[in-house]
C-alpha cells in the first residue's frame, strides 16, 4: 500500500486518545499538586512527572496551531 501511514492515521481514534490524554494529565496534576517534601516524592517527580511533562513540551513544540505572526503574537 502506497499511502499505509495516511491509512493507519484515519483509523485513530483522536476523541478516544484526547479523553486518556485529558484523564491522565489530570491525574499526573493532581499527584503533582499533592507532593510533599520526602525521597519517595522525589522519585516520582524525577522518574514520573519530569519526563511526562518533557515529553509534552517536545509535543507542543512539533504541533504549531496557527501562525503567530498572522494572529499577532
Amino acid at each position: 500500500m502506497k499511502y499505509e501511514n495516511i491509512a493507519k492515521v484515519k483509523r485513530l481514534d483522536f476523541d478516544r486518545l484526547d479523553m486518556l490524554v485529558s484523564e491522565r494529565l489530570g491525574a499526573l496534576k493532581l499527584l503533582a499538586q499533592g507532593m510533599t517534601e520526602s525521597d519517595v516524592h522525589d522519585s516520582i517527580c524525577r522518574d514520573l512527572i519530569l519526563p511526562c511533562v518533557y515529553l509534552l513540551a517536545e509535543f507542543l513544540e512539533s504541533v504549531k496551531i496557527g501562525d503567530k505572526e498572522k494572529d499577532g503574537g
